[in-house]
Protein backbone atom coordinates (compact mmCIF):
# COMPACT_ATOMS: atom_id res chain seq x y z
CA UNK A 1 0.00 0.00 0.00
CA UNK A 2 1.34 3.13 -0.74
CA UNK A 3 2.36 5.49 2.10
CA UNK A 4 1.35 9.37 2.21
CA UNK A 5 5.20 10.37 1.43
CA UNK A 6 4.85 8.72 -1.44
CA UNK A 7 1.53 10.18 -2.65
CA UNK A 8 2.79 13.43 -2.15
CA UNK A 9 5.99 13.69 -3.65
CA UNK A 10 4.91 11.79 -7.27
CA UNK A 11 1.98 14.45 -7.38
CA UNK A 12 4.49 17.19 -7.03
CA UNK A 13 2.79 18.30 -3.49
CA UNK A 14 5.53 17.29 -1.31
CA UNK A 15 5.23 20.67 0.17
CA UNK A 16 1.94 20.27 1.27
CA UNK A 17 2.73 17.23 4.23
CA UNK A 18 2.07 19.99 6.68
CA UNK A 19 -1.78 20.65 5.22
CA UNK A 20 -2.30 17.31 4.32
CA UNK A 21 -4.49 16.23 7.41
CA UNK A 22 -4.99 19.87 9.22
CA UNK A 23 -8.68 19.03 8.94
CA UNK A 24 -9.22 15.31 9.23
CA UNK A 25 -11.58 13.86 6.48
CA UNK A 26 -14.34 11.27 7.76
CA UNK A 27 -17.00 9.57 5.83
CA UNK A 28 -19.83 12.12 6.50
CA UNK A 29 -17.42 14.71 5.23
CA UNK A 30 -16.35 12.41 1.89
CA UNK A 31 -20.16 12.32 1.66
CA UNK A 32 -20.92 15.64 1.39
CA UNK A 33 -17.73 16.45 -1.35
CA UNK A 34 -19.19 13.88 -3.48
CA UNK A 35 -23.01 14.24 -2.85
CA UNK A 36 -23.44 17.49 -1.43
CA UNK A 37 -20.77 19.87 -2.92
CA UNK A 38 -22.75 23.11 -1.83
CA UNK A 39 -23.12 21.85 1.75
CA UNK A 40 -19.24 20.80 1.61
CA UNK A 41 -18.23 24.21 0.65
CA UNK A 42 -19.95 25.91 3.63
CA UNK A 43 -18.65 23.46 6.00
CA UNK A 44 -15.17 24.78 4.78
CA UNK A 45 -16.67 28.02 4.71
CA UNK A 46 -16.87 27.96 8.48
CA UNK A 47 -13.42 26.87 9.52
CA UNK A 48 -10.32 28.97 10.61
CA UNK A 49 -8.96 28.59 7.02
CA UNK A 50 -11.28 27.71 4.63
CA UNK A 51 -8.51 27.18 1.49
CA UNK A 52 -6.61 24.99 3.72
CA UNK A 53 -9.37 22.68 4.70
CA UNK A 54 -10.22 22.62 1.16
CA UNK A 55 -6.67 21.57 -0.09
CA UNK A 56 -6.26 19.06 3.15
CA UNK A 57 -9.67 17.70 2.01
CA UNK A 58 -9.08 17.08 -1.36
CA UNK A 59 -5.39 15.95 -1.12
CA UNK A 60 -7.11 13.28 1.65
CA UNK A 61 -9.92 12.07 -1.04
CA UNK A 62 -7.31 11.69 -3.44
CA UNK A 63 -4.76 9.49 -1.71
CA UNK A 64 -8.16 7.29 -0.66
CA UNK A 65 -8.85 6.95 -4.36
CA UNK A 66 -5.40 4.87 -4.67
CA UNK A 67 -6.98 1.76 -3.23
CA UNK A 68 -9.79 2.15 -5.96
CA UNK A 69 -7.25 2.18 -9.13
CA UNK A 70 -5.61 -0.74 -7.82
CA UNK A 71 -9.32 -2.31 -7.74
CA UNK A 72 -9.59 -1.51 -11.02
CA UNK A 73 -6.11 -2.20 -12.05
CA UNK A 74 -5.34 1.71 -13.76
CA UNK A 75 -1.61 2.26 -13.62
CA UNK A 76 0.24 4.07 -11.15
CA UNK A 77 1.36 6.79 -13.43
CA UNK A 78 -2.19 7.34 -14.50
CA UNK A 79 -3.28 7.69 -10.57
CA UNK A 80 -0.30 10.38 -10.21
CA UNK A 81 -0.65 12.31 -13.48
CA UNK A 82 -4.24 12.50 -12.54
CA UNK A 83 -4.28 13.65 -9.38
CA UNK A 84 -1.16 16.23 -10.11
CA UNK A 85 -4.02 19.16 -11.11
CA UNK A 86 -4.25 19.23 -7.31
CA UNK A 87 -0.78 20.93 -8.02
CA UNK A 88 -1.34 22.79 -10.67
CA UNK A 89 -4.72 24.43 -9.28
CA UNK A 90 -2.87 25.13 -5.70
CA UNK A 91 -0.34 26.93 -7.91
CA UNK A 92 -2.96 28.81 -9.33
CA UNK A 93 -4.55 29.68 -6.09
CA UNK A 94 -1.27 30.80 -5.01
CA UNK A 95 -0.48 33.31 -7.65
CA UNK A 96 -4.29 34.44 -7.57
CA UNK A 97 -4.17 35.13 -3.80
CA UNK A 98 -0.35 35.17 -2.62
CA UNK A 99 -1.44 32.29 0.21
CA UNK A 100 -1.28 28.07 0.15
CA UNK A 101 -4.69 26.42 -0.19
CA UNK A 102 -7.28 25.46 -2.90
CA UNK A 103 -10.50 27.06 -4.05
CA UNK A 104 -11.93 25.32 -7.08
CA UNK A 105 -12.97 22.17 -5.09
CA UNK A 106 -16.06 21.10 -7.49
CA UNK A 107 -13.34 20.48 -10.06
CA UNK A 108 -12.39 17.70 -8.30
CA UNK A 109 -15.26 15.39 -7.92
CA UNK A 110 -14.76 14.03 -11.62
CA UNK A 111 -11.01 12.90 -10.15
CA UNK A 112 -12.04 11.48 -7.34
CA UNK A 113 -15.33 9.56 -8.52
CA UNK A 114 -13.13 8.18 -11.08
CA UNK A 115 -14.44 9.80 -13.80
CA UNK A 116 -11.83 11.91 -14.80
CA UNK A 117 -8.46 10.98 -16.01
CA UNK A 118 -5.41 12.68 -17.22
CA UNK A 119 -3.82 9.99 -20.06
CA UNK A 120 -0.62 11.60 -21.58
CA UNK A 121 -1.24 15.53 -22.27
CA UNK A 122 -4.64 15.32 -21.63
CA UNK A 123 -7.61 15.16 -19.03
CA UNK A 124 -10.61 12.77 -20.31
CA UNK A 125 -14.02 12.97 -18.54
CA UNK A 126 -16.74 10.47 -18.74
CA UNK A 127 -19.89 13.25 -18.84
CA UNK A 128 -23.33 13.27 -17.21
CA UNK A 129 -26.04 12.17 -19.64
CA UNK A 130 -28.18 13.36 -20.92
CA UNK A 131 -25.44 16.49 -22.54
CA UNK A 132 -26.31 19.77 -22.32
CA UNK A 133 -28.39 21.30 -25.79
CA UNK A 134 -25.15 23.09 -26.94
CA UNK A 135 -23.49 19.43 -27.85
CA UNK A 136 -27.05 18.80 -29.84
CA UNK A 137 -25.15 18.26 -32.98
CA UNK A 138 -23.22 15.09 -31.73
CA UNK A 139 -24.58 11.41 -33.04
CA UNK A 140 -24.54 9.35 -30.07
CA UNK A 141 -24.22 6.18 -31.95
CA UNK A 142 -20.34 6.01 -30.03
CA UNK A 143 -19.27 6.56 -26.52
CA UNK A 144 -18.77 10.02 -25.76
CA UNK A 145 -15.95 12.02 -23.34
CA UNK A 146 -15.27 15.05 -22.75
CA UNK A 147 -11.35 16.77 -23.25
CA UNK A 148 -9.76 19.14 -20.89
CA UNK A 149 -6.62 20.70 -21.39
CA UNK A 150 -4.70 21.64 -18.31
CA UNK A 151 -2.16 23.70 -17.82
CA UNK A 152 0.89 23.37 -19.68
CA UNK A 153 0.08 20.69 -21.47
CA UNK A 154 2.12 20.16 -25.16
CA UNK A 155 -0.44 20.46 -27.49
CA UNK A 156 1.33 18.68 -29.95
CA UNK A 157 0.82 15.17 -27.98
CA UNK A 158 -3.19 15.33 -28.33
CA UNK A 159 -3.33 12.52 -31.00
CA UNK A 160 -1.40 10.28 -28.79
CA UNK A 161 -3.84 11.38 -25.91
CA UNK A 162 -6.57 10.81 -27.73
CA UNK A 163 -5.08 7.23 -28.83
CA UNK A 164 -4.52 6.53 -25.23
CA UNK A 165 -7.97 7.45 -24.18
CA UNK A 166 -9.50 5.17 -27.04
CA UNK A 167 -7.19 2.15 -25.45
CA UNK A 168 -7.96 3.12 -21.81
CA UNK A 169 -11.95 3.23 -21.89
CA UNK A 170 -11.64 0.19 -24.12
CA UNK A 171 -13.53 2.36 -27.05
CA UNK A 172 -12.54 1.09 -30.96
CA UNK A 173 -14.27 5.12 -31.36
CA UNK A 174 -15.68 7.56 -29.47
CA UNK A 175 -16.97 11.55 -30.01
CA UNK A 176 -14.23 13.70 -28.03
CA UNK A 177 -16.15 17.19 -26.81
CA UNK A 178 -14.58 19.73 -25.71
CA UNK A 179 -15.03 23.93 -24.20
CA UNK A 180 -12.24 25.74 -24.32
CA UNK A 181 -10.74 29.06 -24.99
CA UNK A 182 -8.42 26.92 -27.82
CA UNK A 183 -11.26 26.88 -29.87
CA UNK A 184 -11.77 30.72 -30.29
CA UNK A 185 -12.57 31.85 -33.58
CA UNK A 186 -10.77 35.26 -32.86
CA UNK A 187 -7.74 33.08 -31.43
CA UNK A 188 -7.40 31.17 -34.42
CA UNK A 189 -7.28 34.55 -36.70
CA UNK A 190 -4.48 36.04 -34.43
CA UNK A 191 -2.37 33.21 -35.33
CA UNK A 192 -0.50 31.72 -38.29
CA UNK A 193 -1.35 28.34 -39.74
CA UNK A 194 1.39 26.41 -37.92
CA UNK A 195 0.57 27.53 -34.40
CA UNK A 196 0.09 25.02 -32.19
CA UNK A 197 -3.05 26.28 -30.83
CA UNK A 198 -4.57 26.93 -34.36
CA UNK A 199 -3.45 23.21 -35.35
CA UNK A 200 -5.28 22.04 -32.34
CA UNK A 201 -8.43 23.82 -32.71
CA UNK A 202 -8.37 22.56 -36.31
CA UNK A 203 -9.22 18.98 -34.44
CA UNK A 204 -12.63 20.31 -33.64
CA UNK A 205 -15.78 20.89 -35.37
CA UNK A 206 -16.91 23.88 -34.05
CA UNK A 207 -20.94 24.03 -32.54
CA UNK A 208 -21.11 27.19 -30.83
CA UNK A 209 -19.02 30.18 -28.94
CA UNK A 210 -19.53 31.49 -25.35
CA UNK A 211 -18.36 35.07 -24.18
CA UNK A 212 -16.73 34.19 -20.97
CA UNK A 213 -13.66 35.67 -21.15
CA UNK A 214 -11.62 32.38 -20.50
CA UNK A 215 -9.04 33.73 -22.90
CA UNK A 216 -7.98 36.67 -21.22
CA UNK A 217 -8.00 34.48 -17.87
CA UNK A 218 -5.61 31.81 -19.81
CA UNK A 219 -3.40 34.49 -21.99
CA UNK A 220 -2.44 37.44 -19.53
CA UNK A 221 -3.00 35.70 -15.60
CA UNK A 222 -6.31 37.35 -14.99
CA UNK A 223 -9.71 39.27 -15.79
CA UNK A 224 -9.52 42.91 -15.59
CA UNK A 225 -11.71 45.48 -17.38
CA UNK A 226 -8.96 47.62 -18.03
CA UNK A 227 -7.31 46.44 -20.71
CA UNK A 228 -4.27 48.40 -20.72
CA UNK A 229 -3.39 46.38 -16.90
CA UNK A 230 -2.72 43.21 -18.90
CA UNK A 231 1.01 42.18 -19.31
CA UNK A 232 2.73 41.41 -22.95
CA UNK A 233 4.83 38.51 -22.89
CA UNK A 234 4.13 36.87 -26.45
CA UNK A 235 3.13 37.63 -29.62
CA UNK A 236 0.23 36.36 -29.36
CA UNK A 237 -1.41 38.35 -25.38
CA UNK A 238 0.40 41.70 -28.05
CA UNK A 239 -2.41 40.60 -30.54
CA UNK A 240 -5.10 39.72 -28.19
CA UNK A 241 -4.43 43.17 -25.95
CA UNK A 242 -4.54 45.33 -29.01
CA UNK A 243 -7.90 43.23 -30.13
CA UNK A 244 -9.16 43.66 -26.79
CA UNK A 245 -8.38 47.63 -26.86
CA UNK A 246 -10.03 48.28 -30.14
CA UNK A 247 -13.24 46.85 -28.68
CA UNK A 248 -13.23 43.41 -29.22
CA UNK A 249 -14.56 40.46 -27.16
CA UNK A 250 -12.47 36.82 -27.33
CA UNK A 251 -14.94 33.94 -26.43
CA UNK A 252 -14.49 30.29 -26.32
CA UNK A 253 -15.68 27.84 -28.47
CA UNK A 254 -17.40 24.44 -28.21
CA UNK A 255 -16.34 21.77 -30.59
CA UNK A 256 -15.93 17.81 -31.24
CA UNK A 257 -14.03 15.56 -32.83
CA UNK A 258 -14.61 11.62 -34.00
CA UNK A 259 -11.07 8.88 -33.46
CA UNK A 260 -10.68 5.67 -34.04
CA UNK A 261 -8.37 3.10 -33.32
CA UNK A 262 -5.93 2.11 -36.10
CA UNK A 263 -5.62 -1.22 -37.29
Amino acid sequence: MMDVDTFLKKTDCAEFADIFDAYPVDEGTEKLFLDDIDAFRMLGMKSNEPEIFFLSSVLQLAFSTYAKYQEMAIPDNVFFSTFSDIRIWADWYRRHTGKRGLDRIHWFRGHISLRLFRLGELQFEVPSLPLPAIWSGVKLDKPVYHVHIPEGADLDGTESSFSYALRFFHSESAYFLTHSWLLSPEISSMLGPEARIRRFSSLFTLLGKEDDRQAEERIFGFVSDDVSSYPISTSLSEKAKEFLEKGGRISSGYGYCLRSISR
